[in-house]
């Protein structure tokens, strides 16, 4: 049985997030506690005590999912993997890259009869084959999974964000996919339960839930390399699917930081424009096409940052209202409120503008989730330099009132990026966009 459901797209614009907001720190239901002892995370690894092999994980709506699919096999252990778990293809190889392919029953540690055997498992936390302190994700957890991805990809299809930029067949139906938040969903296939054949490496994957639909049938999630969805669907027990484990903050010791290594491969498929003998970046970002560099034009009046030309080549020039308002090429123009208004909203949290690198250690990862690529240029006034490496100022399109306007803000700290007034002789990083 190969029953899918395609569940339509959820958007909720989150109106407070952390620092971590787009792929951390969240509250957790306290109900979701393990009584098991506390498990290590370890620069971003979990090791399985009871094989050594280690899993990478990522932090994805205030959950902690594994973000490569179990390889786990040791059937003397769980006598119920005997025969139920499978490599692609029977090729162990393929079960280094891509983890192994379960059956329903041998993910959850049940005897083979319940695959034709009602067990009553709902959205129930079940640990199944998962390490001490981790469970099978159930449905619920899927869905959770699904509205959160949702909620800040800015419409690309969850299957778009969650799959691994590499493995996947290119097909003319789906989009590039981005791994945005790290989950690095693999295509890994599928094991039939005709006891020989395999789904395609490469345009699918599938995975179990802990939740069953029927007698015969559970439901797992699939993705496509020709749709971007997430999809549920109900699956026999006996088919081979891949197994991700889940758990929550309360479970788990921290040590070091999660890997963020995913951020800089999300493909923002930069385009390019030549203006006075320099090269900037172009991205196209919720409709709008902005420049993805600050402005390196070198004119009267503007300057590198304390006066350094290497800051210049790093972080661009700052300028002027007056110069900003006629600095842009021709076709582009200095963006208005309206402009960044409508980025702030696309973006939601300020770690989203962040350049992932250049800023002070204090502050949160940037993220660069739509490669907006904000550097933190600082500014200069009345003659002195500021907040390098701690802000980001850019000038916008304003009216000049009592000799201050408006620019836009993006700290270090904060999850707002607000407007606020500076004298319009200060001198302050600009962005074009292209002219409508």
């Amino acid at each position: 049985m190969n029953k899918i459901y395609s569940w339509k797209k959820l958007f909720v614009l989150a109106t407070s997030m952390s620092l971590f907001g787009i792929v951390g720190c969240h509250s957790f239901d306290s109900s979701q506690k393990s009584d098991e002892p506390l498990t290590e995370i370890k620069d971003g690894k979990l090791k399985d005590p009871r094989d050594g092999n280690e899993y990478n994980v990522a932090l994805i709506g205030g959950v902690y999912w594994m973000t490569e699919n179990l390889r786990y096999a040791d059937s003397t252990s769980m006598k119920n993997l005997k025969g139920n778990s499978w490599c692609y293809e029977n090729d162990k190889k393929e079960c280094e890259k891509n983890g192994r392919l379960y059956s329903w029953t041998a993910a959850m540690d049940l005897d083979s009869e319940n695959v034709t055997k009602r067990t009553g498992f709902s959205n129930q936390h079940y640990r199944g084959i998962c390490p001490s302190g981790w469970r099978i994700p159930s449905s619920q957890d899927w869905n959770s999974l699904l509205q959160y991805v949702e909620s800040h990809n800015g419409g690309e299809g969850a299957g778009t964000s969650l799959k691994s930029v590499d493995g996947w067949e290119k097909s003319d139906e789906s989009a590039i996919p981005t791994n945005r938040f790290g989950f690095d969903a693999t295509a890994s296939g599928r094991r039939n339960n005709d006891d020989e054949t395999f789904m395609k490496a490469g345009k699918y994957a599938f995975f179990w839930s802990s939740s069953e639909y029927d007698d015969g049938t559970s439901n797992g999630w699939q993705l496509r390399h020709d749709l971007n969805l997430l999809q549920e669907g109900h699956f026999y027990k006996d088919h081979g699917l891949s197994v991700r484990c889940i758990t929550v903050p309360g479970n788990v010791i921290v040590d070091g930081a999660l890997d963020s290594s995913y951020l800089e491969k999300i493909p923002h498929q930069y385009g390019s424009l030549k203006y006075d003998g320099q090269t900037y970046r172009t991205v196209e970002i919720n409709g709008a096409t902005w420049m993805a560099d600050n402005l390196n034009k070198e004119v009267k009046g503007s300057h590198c940052y304390n006066d350094e030309s290497d800051n210049c080549k790093e972080f661009g020039r700052l300028y002027t209202l007056a110069t900003a308002k006629e600095i842009c090429p021709e076709g582009w123009r200095l963006p208005t409120h309206e402009d960044f208004s409508e980025l702030i909203r696309y973006s939601q949290t300020s770690a989203a503008f962040r350049s992932t690198s250049g800023w002070t250690s204090k502050a949160s990862k940037g993220l660069n989730f739509w490669g907006f690529d904000a550097k933190p240029a600082g500014g200069r006034d009345a003659g002195d330099f500021f907040d390098l490496k701690t802000s980001a100022y850019f000038w916008i399109d304003d009216e000049v009132k009592s000799g201050t306007a408006l620019v836009l803000w993006v700290n270090y700290y904060d999850d707002e990026t607000p407007f606020v007034p500076k004298t319009e002789t200060s001198e302050f990083s600009v962005r074009c966009v292209k002219a409508e």
